[in-house]
């Protein structure tokens, strides 16, 4: 993430950061792994996003990390088209818009129609997705000529929002009781 995203603690000379994304994970399991890898990360991240619609500047996240003989970006996209319908029905859209992540080439944003998007049905950003740069994969000791991979990266918040078709991502987190009951919780 660029400078500006992240969140430091004082004091500034200790260096420390609240984490921005759990690709961390990721780069952990090509190191300590022996390839095929599948990996699933989840996890609270911390960025100094906008309070809105759509995006808060705590909530989960979780990535994903494909690396094994012959995966392509078809295979990313049948693995994303898989997800969305096992997670919003079968009737269920996604498309990939080209975009740049440092550690993916090519790389995409992923978006999802969502008919109860305040404002009215929409495509919106769901996540990010692309395949593995095989520089990465190299620096990991993965050799790029026998071995692909493809990684994406969602917020769960933003999953339950589609899912549930809350219009507001604010109404999950503003601890309003009627909210929370519409949802079956019991205060």
């Amino acid at each position: 993430r660029e400078m500006q995203d992240t969140f430091f603690v004082e004091p500034p000379e200790a260096h420390l950061l609240m984490r921005t994304h759990t690709s961390p994970v990721q780069v952990r399991s090509m190191l300590e792994r022996e390839v095929p890898i599948y990996v699933l990360c989840p996890g609270k991240v911390f960025r100094t996003d906008e309070l809105d619609a759509t995006h808060t500047p705590v909530f989960h996240q979780f990535e994903g990390l494909a690396i094994d003989k012959h995966l392509s970006m078809a295979d990313l996209r049948g693995t994303l088209e898989h997800f969305a319908r096992q997670m919003f029905g079968d009737e269920a859209q996604i498309r990939l818009r080209p975009n740049y992540f440092p550690f993916t080439e090519p790389s995409a944003e992923l978006d999802i129609w969502h008919p109860g998007a305040k404002g009215g049905p929409r495509w919106i950003e769901w996540g990010g997705c692309g395949m593995v740069n095989p520089n990465v994969l190299r620096a990991a000791g993965i050799d790029p000529d026998v071995y692909s991979g493809f990684a994406f990266g969602m917020g769960i918040e933003r999953t339950l929002m589609f899912r549930n078709e809350v219009g507001d991502m604010r109404d999950m987190i503003e601890g309003d009781v009627r909210f929370s009951e519409h949802f079956g919780m019991e205060i």
